[in-house]
């Protein structure tokens, strides 16, 4: 079997209908837009809201591409990853070498290309005409806030599938992020339109920021299934304390508080200024490090990676005949943090595999192993760290 066939096999079993809406029987009730000012910018279609949805929104398709493609790396243990050292026979490394490329899920982004990428664009295509058959005004505020979650991830999956194997991505993103690529409702919208326009003018809720996947490692998550009007918050809770209890979102170096980069970019959502973002990190950091982020003397925004979070590493083809090791890869290729990609592969030969992805699998096994080994000291030593002294990183 080719590579084109595994790759196509990944998504092949995807329904046709990317969004399943049906009407309810019970009536809804539109509430008047401008609660707050902030959201005199949201444009005019999408600031009304039911009080009682009269639509049901699934996304089945979305989460089944989700759940095939994304790897799950597990939480972060605080560690900085060593610098990944050349293959046997090479004197370079291509891929990210970041103290922070252990951290975050992974997309199988190879898995993109051809007919996956065409179907892609189709679900991505009836999440953007959505609105216009079925208005805004007859959704939940849950249900919106999914929506414009889900679309704003699958544009950028379906923008850098289209680049890969872009690898370096802040450049990239801050050109995509200003581009009118979608039409909704009549609307030409950017994702930035998205994110700021509406999301933080309409919610002005810290959450939201976690829902937004930016397509490289020091961002929040991609999750393994989409947002829905029942998980959105739920999800974003967890996003929320995934990406504060890892070095690419938060840490404590010489009394500094480092945050990531991304922070910035989400300023609006903190208008108490920094007591108010201090505050938001401690709750929903691990107990031990919320009081380091309230004694800190200072706060920067410098942290960032803005490596492509890609399974790949945007290498899809590197094979090196004196690093494979297919009984290793298979090897690798055990355990729950595998994802679906064991599965997605399954008519690839494993020796084609590149071998940076064994190391990389493998030292995620490693990582979560020495987490789950230390989960019983976790829970009985909940005392704070006293003031002056560092806990381990």
């Amino acid at each position: 079997m080719t590579k084109n066939d595994m790759t196509v096999q990944v998504l092949k079993a995807a329904r046709c209908g990317a969004i399943f809406v049906m009407l309810a029987v019970s009536g809804f009730v539109v509430l008047a837009s401008g609660a707050s000012a902030g959201e005199d910018v949201v444009p005019e279609p999408f600031r009304p809201h039911a009080k009682v949805a009269s639509v049901e929104i699934k996304y089945d398709d979305w989460t089944y591409i989700l759940h095939s493609t994304v790897f799950d790396a597990g939480r972060s243990d605080r560690r900085a990853a060593p610098t990944p050292k050349p293959q046997l026979g090479r004197l370079t490394v291509k891929v990210n070498t970041s103290s922070t490329r252990l951290e975050g899920n992974r997309l199988h982004f190879p898995a993109f290309d051809d007919d996956n990428l065409e179907a892609l664009t189709r679900i991505r295509r009836e999440f953007e005409a959505l609105p216009g058959a079925v208005p805004m005004a007859e959704w939940s505020r849950n249900q919106q806030l999914a929506y414009w979650l889900n679309l704003h991830n699958i544009t950028v999956v379906e923008q850098l599938a289209q680049r890969y194997p872009e690898r370096h991505l802040r450049k990239v993103m801050k050109k995509l992020r200003k581009k009118k690529l979608l039409r909704v409702a009549g609307v030409k919208l950017s994702l930035d339109d998205i994110h700021h326009d509406i999301l933080i003018a309409k919610w002005q809720d810290p959450l939201v920021m976690y829902g937004l996947w930016q397509g490289y490692v020091g961002g929040p998550n991609i999750r393994r299934e989409a947002y829905t009007a029942d998980n959105v918050y739920q999800l974003l809770k967890e996003n929320a304390v995934e990406f504060i209890n890892s070095n690419r979102g938060v840490k404590v170096k010489n009394g500094t508080l480092q945050v990531a980069a991304y922070y910035r970019e989400n300023s609006a959502l903190f208008p108490g200024g920094e007591p108010e973002f201090r505050d938001h990190l401690a709750a929903y950091a691990d107990l031990y490090f919320a009081g380091r982020i309230q004694r800190a003397d200072e706060i920067r925004m410098t942290t960032s990676d803005y490596y492509i979070a890609d399974l790949f590493e945007g290498v899809p083809v590197d094979i090196n005949p004196n690093a494979v090791n297919p009984a290793a890869l298979q090897t690798a290729g055990n355990g729950p943090e595998w994802s679906n990609f064991a599965a997605s592969a399954g008519g690839r030969e494993w020796a084609n595999v590149p071998p940076h992805v064994m190391s990389y699998v493998m030292d995620i096994r490693r990582k979560l192993a020495k987490r789950k080994s230390r989960v019983s000291v976790e829970e009985v030593d909940r005392g704070e760290v006293p003031p002056g002294e560092d806990a381990p990183q």
